[in-house]
């Protein structure tokens, strides 16, 4: 049975492939396969998290000291099921791409004394009162400027950057910015920002007025879309896009099986 807890990413995924969505949630199968991007951004969001950690011990962090830690986090996690789409690019480009991405983060934000209350915090809330809809958010970092003011940051490490109108249109940071509706008492205030990695820019809205009720009946329509797909599996069918190249389900995709995917496995 799906669980009956709800997320960005599990709604995102009902959007771009239902039948991947019955693969996940309701079939239970594991996927094998990881992106190079995936897993570099993984590893940017380690670093980051160890980063944000030693320096509330009171630590300063030297560029030279993360970068190590990126190196050894890359190095300890590699799997033997890592796949490059990108036939022009190598696992070494990645890797710099990871230094690059974090030398431009130590010189926008060094030496880091943001009043951070917690990184992958993940606060799971009800959408209402008394509703049996729960979400879980999981929040890169959150900050705590004291008098209920609050402000969450998400990293982005992908190759496309929102501009400000996208961003204030954003789901998945609205969806932040209610669980803190849902599960702080002493809220008055919340930013939000967006590092963009690989860009070196960010995105910063303060005070948002997002309406949470809103955000809420949103959310609902869409768990009661994936509910109504779960009562009917057969309903859930592939929708191609070009993001398939980036999807391990190939073997057992209606759309694709006998297909050879695009992707080859980097060691």
């Amino acid at each position: 049975m799906p669980s009956d807890r709800f997320s960005f990413s599990r709604l995102q995924i009902l959007d771009q492939c239902p039948i991947k969505y019955r693969f996940i949630y309701l079939d239970g199968r594991p996927v094998q396969g990881e992106s190079i991007e995936s897993y570099l951004g993984s590893r940017l969001h380690e670093a980051l998290e160890w980063l944000y950690r030693e320096r509330r011990t009171g630590r300063n962090i030297l560029f030279d000291d993360l970068l190590n830690q990126f190196r050894a986090l890359w190095r300890d996690g590699w799997h033997g099921f890592i796949y490059i789409v990108d036939r022009g690019w190598t696992t070494d480009d990645y890797y710099q791409q990871g230094q690059r991405c974090l030398a431009g983060y130590y010189r926008r934000f060094a030496p880091f004394d943001e009043p951070v209350d917690s990184t992958e915090q993940t606060l799971t809330f009800d959408l209402a009162d008394h509703d049996d809809c729960l979400m879980t958010a999981v929040l890169d970092r959150l900050d705590n400027h004291g008098a209920g003011w609050w402000s969450i940051h998400d990293y982005k490490s992908g190759k496309n950057m929102l501009t400000v109108a996208r961003a204030q249109r954003d789901l998945q940071m609205k969806i932040y910015a209610l669980a803190l509706v849902r599960t702080k008492d002493d809220l008055q205030r919340v930013d939000v920002a967006w590092h963009f990695l690989r860009h070196g820019k960010d995105i910063v809205l303060e005070n948002v007025q997002w309406n949470p009720k809103r955000t809420a009946t949103m959310l609902r329509k869409r768990i009661d879309k994936a509910r109504e797909g779960e009562a009917q599996p057969e309903t859930l069918q592939p929708r191609e896009s070009l993001l398939c190249n980036w999807c391990y389900y190939w073997d057992i995709c209606p759309a694709k099986v006998g297909q050879s995917h695009p992707a080859q496995v980097v060691r």
